[in-house]
């Protein structure tokens, strides 16, 4: 994956998502994952804030993984798309489409996702 974000530019939008996904082990751990540049140094990201630099990874692991859960079977789908190769949304299947659009945006959706699934199946037309 060609793309890095920093954790200043994480606002939990599709890609930035993908990206948590694909990285959640390493962002478990408490570090954050390193910048590639074209100059073949390996840079490191730290959030500007006052605390431990392995909290603000941690963080990110921790709302990712809550987002996640409240999609159960969806979600585990979307993880394991995303960790078999999936790097892009038109790579995922409707199944895992359906759970990164449930857990995107800057906050959680207070609807649940069985709730959330059934109106969006009634507004794009699909009554399945």
């Amino acid at each position: 994956m060609d793309i890095w974000y920093s954790p200043n530019e994480i606002n939990f939008q599709r890609e930035e998502n993908i990206w948590l996904i694909c990285h959640l082990e390493t962002l478990s751990g408490g570090k954050w994952p390193p910048e590639y540049r074209e100059t073949g140094y390996i840079g490191s990201s730290r959030s500007g804030i006052g605390h431990a630099p392995f909290e603000t990874p941690i963080q990110f692991a921790a709302e990712i993984k809550e987002r996640l859960k409240t999609t159960k079977r969806a979600g585990e789908t979307l993880v394991w798309e995303v960790q078999h190769g999936a790097e892009e949304y038109r790579d995922l299947s409707p199944f895992a489409k359906r759970a990164l659009n449930y857990i995107s945006g800057w906050r959680r959706r207070r609807i649940p996702f069985p709730e959330w699934l059934a109106q969006s199946k009634y507004r794009e037309g699909r009554l399945y």
